[in-house]
C-alpha cells in the first residue's frame, strides 16, 4: 500500500514536470510564409526608419557627451587655476602671520621700552624735586643758623 502511494506521489510530480516544461512554438504554414514576403518592403523601412532614429539618438547623446567632456575639462581647469590661487593665498597668509607675530613682538618691546623710559623720567623728576626741595631746605637751615650766630653775636656784643 505504502508502495502505491510512493508511486502514485512520484507519477503525479512527474507529470506536473513535464507539463511546465516549455512547449514547442508551432511553425507557419506556407501562406504566412508568402504573406510575410509581400510584407517585407514595409518591414523594411520600419527598420529603416527606426534605425535611423537610433543613429540619430546616437549622435544626439554623442553630441551631449562631448559637450559634457568640454565641461568638465573647463571645471578642471578652473579647479586647479582655483587650487594654484589657494596655494598662493595660504603662502600669503604665512607670511602675514609670521609678519605679524614679528611686529607685535616690536610693539610689546616698544612698550617696555616706553615705559622703562617713562620710569626714568619719574625718577629723574623725583631726584630733581628732592634736590630742589632739599637746596631750599639747605638755604633755610643755612639762614636759620647765620641768622642765630649773628642773633648770637650780637646779643654778646650788647651785654658785653
Amino acid at each position: 500500500m505504502k508502495r502505491f502511494y510512493y508511486t502514485s506521489a512520484l507519477l503525479i510530480v512527474l507529470t506536473l514536470l513535464t507539463l511546465s516544461l516549455p512547449q514547442p512554438v508551432a511553425h507557419a504554414g506556407m501562406f504566412d510564409r508568402i504573406k510575410d514576403i509581400y510584407n517585407t518592403p514595409e518591414k523594411l523601412d520600419e527598420l529603416q526608419q527606426q534605425y535611423s532614429d537610433a543613429q540619430a539618438l546616437l549622435e544626439n547623446q554623442a553630441e551631449k557627451l562631448e559637450q559634457s567632456l568640454i565641461v568638465t575639462e573647463q571645471l578642471t581647469q578652473k579647479q586647479a587655476e582655483l587650487t594654484e590661487q589657494n596655494e598662493q593665498y595660504r603662502l600669503q597668509n604665512e607670511e602675514l602671520l609670521a609678519q605679524n607675530s614679528s611686529l607685535q613682538a616690536e610693539m610689546e618691546q616698544m612698550k617696555q621700552q616706553r615705559q622703562s623710559l617713562i620710569g626714568k623720567l619719574i625718577t629723574t623728576a623725583v631726584v630733581i624735586v628732592s634736590l630742589i626741595v632739599l637746596y631750599l631746605a639747605s638755604v633755610r637751615i643755612w639762614r636759620f643758623a647765620v641768622w642765630r650766630k649773628q642773633r648770637n653775636a650780637a646779643a654778646r656784643g650788647i651785654s658785653g
